[in-house]
């Protein structure tokens, strides 16, 4: 029994996604319609250094062994990095970062459309998409380029030098402090703003590398539930119960930590399901 179909949250755009069809594009595409539009009320607000967080296929925890989910959406993503569907299907890491390059192309596609950029530079940290043994390179949308974080921090890179033009970055699944770190001192130096897409996990074991980074899109799992935030919206503490149950447990117009969202999460489980009424049901 699917419960969503009952929650506060059902077939409402811009509320907390409906699990997992908002991941994909040929369904109600919500989670791309939620991050477009809190990537355009950051910079409306002048924000300049945007952090973008969710899990970037629908089943997170079948990736490595395959889902009907995941499956329909890694066709959207071959589709639209115009690659075959094998090359997008190597293993739970690579798999990732395939589908984070589909999620890169399609905000750049959006940046370059609706926020009038023309020149959006995604940085690697893996070099997935870079390889050149690919059999068929990826297309990135128009003026779009992808170049590897780690060749472009000397003052003589193509990006620093000023050879490649560039009005927007996107650094793609940065996990160390260096990486934030590179990805700031490029975006000052050229003055542009720059997103850190989808973190695999944080250094500092909390939600995002913090400031002067800006949580402008969250919706990852904790405890019992989710953190779900759209900029300039307050962070809300989702529940997910028995079935797919959706309850928003808890809003706070501040950031909160983990452990702090964690107790709240966990006592609002206990207070709706039981101690032990609250198992996740996993769907294939």
């Amino acid at each position: 029994i699917d419960k969503q179909i009952n929650s506060y949250n059902y077939n409402k755009i811009f509320e907390f996604p409906n699990l997992y069809n908002g991941w994909i594009e040929s369904k109600s595409d919500q989670i791309f319609k939620q991050v477009s539009t809190s990537i355009k009320s950051s910079l409306d607000n002048k924000e300049k250094y945007l952090e973008i967080l969710f899990d970037p296929v629908p089943n997170l925890d079948e990736v490595a062994v395959g889902s009907n989910w995941n499956q329909l959406f890694r066709k959207g993503v071959a589709k639209n990095l115009q690659v075959p569907e094998y090359v997008t299907n190597r293993g739970g890491p690579s798999t990732l970062e395939w589908s984070n390059l589909y999620w890169m192309n399609r905000i750049a596609e959006y940046l370059i459309k609706s926020c009038n950029k023309k020149n959006v530079i995604a940085l690697s940290i893996s070099g997935e998409g870079l390889n050149t043994k690919t059999p068929t390179p990826l297309k990135l949308y128009k003026s779009t380029q992808l170049l590897r974080l780690s060749d472009q921090t000397k003052p003589n890179s193509e990006l620093l030098s000023g050879s490649i033009p560039c009005d927007f970055i996107i650094v793609i699944s940065p996990c160390q402090e260096s990486h934030y770190k590179y990805a700031k001192q490029i975006a000052d130096k050229l003055n542009v703003p720059v997103i850190a897409l989808n973190s695999p996990y944080s250094y500092r074991y909390d939600l995002g590398a913090g400031s002067p980074f800006v949580l402008t899109y969250i919706m990852k799992r904790v405890p019992k539930g989710w953190i779900f935030r759209q900029y300039p919206k307050d962070f809300e503490i989702i529940i997910e119960g028995p079935d797919y149950e959706i309850t928003k447990a808890f809003t706070s117009s501040k950031q909160l930590s983990l452990v702090e969202i964690s107790k709240v999460s966990m006592k609002s489980s206990t207070e709706k399901y039981g101690a032990t009424g609250n198992d996740r049901i996993f769907e294939n």
